[in-house]
């Protein structure tokens, strides 16, 4: 049982855009008696976030997607011959994050700049602190690609910290994708957008907002790298780019508050 009435269902969607069918089945019926009372407090509601949260991740989760985006990196007609600006919304525990970071330095862009955020305090404080061990199964290592296979623990119960090298390129920050753009982005637009996995979640109303939102951060020709399974309806804020299997969407039209 939970303080899951309708009210605070409604309320937890507002804030965080994720559907109320979700919410509900994620935090269970409400416990017996207890009503549409007064609201709980904030620290109650952020405890029920945290238990509607997914934070399913992994290091270079979906492989496809890291082949298709080596490949744009590589070719020199995609991205600018510059440091990039990187963002990774809904980070989640930062495994996304370093992956990016591993693979641009890889391919000498050591010098980019990634924000990891996430409305997640919890998975914040993991992604910054950045180390990682190895488990049987299931866990942050569980399907690297043939690249990253010997930079990363190959062996159950092994650990990996992110090193000095990773860390100066990589911020973290607790941020509601639903709220203005991070500081960080505002006067540079990113260049590459991950977003993986969580508009599934959102309603249709919140996923629309969102994506305004990405686009506000992005400059024109930008890489938003959404799910694998997830797609997008036609919008003039993005088209889409398929290759290697995979698919990721290209910032066409200008939006309100980015540069173009």
């Amino acid at each position: 049982m939970s303080e899951a009435t309708p009210a605070t269902i409604e309320r937890l969607s507002r804030r965080t855009g994720i559907a109320p069918d979700y919410i509900r089945d994620r935090l269970g019926p409400p416990a017996p008696g207890h009503g549409p009372g007064p609201a709980p407090a904030l620290l109650a509601d952020e405890a029920m976030i945290e238990r509607v949260l997914v934070q399913e991740t992994s290091f270079f989760r979906h492989a496809a997607q890291w082949t298709l985006l080596g490949s744009l990196l590589r070719d020199g007609s995609t991205f600018p011959a510059r440091p990039l600006q990187v963002w990774s919304a809904g980070c989640a525990t930062g495994e996304e994050v370093w992956s990016l970071a591993y693979l641009l330095q890889s391919l000498g862009s050591g010098a980019s700049r990634i924000l990891g955020s996430d409305i997640s305090p919890t998975a914040i404080r993991i992604a910054a602190r950045g180390t990682y061990t190895r488990l049987e199964a299931m866990g942050s290592f569980r399907d690297l690609p043939e690249f990253a296979r010997n930079a990363f623990p190959r062996r159950s119960g092994e650990s990996w910290s992110a090193p000095a090298s990773l860390r100066s390129m990589v911020r973290f920050e607790v941020h509601n994708l639903l709220d203005p753009v991070p500081a960080a982005l505002e006067g540079h637009p990113a260049d590459l957008v991950f977003c993986r996995n969580l508009l599934i979640y959102f309603t249709e109303a919140a996923t629309s907002q969102a994506l305004a939102r990405l686009a506000g951060a992005m400059r024109k020709g930008a890489i938003l790298v959404l799910g694998a399974a997830e797609s997008m309806r036609p919008t003039a804020l993005f088209e889409p780019l398929e290759a290697a299997g995979a698919t990721v969407w290209r910032r066409t039209a200008a939006a309100a508050g980015t540069g173009a």
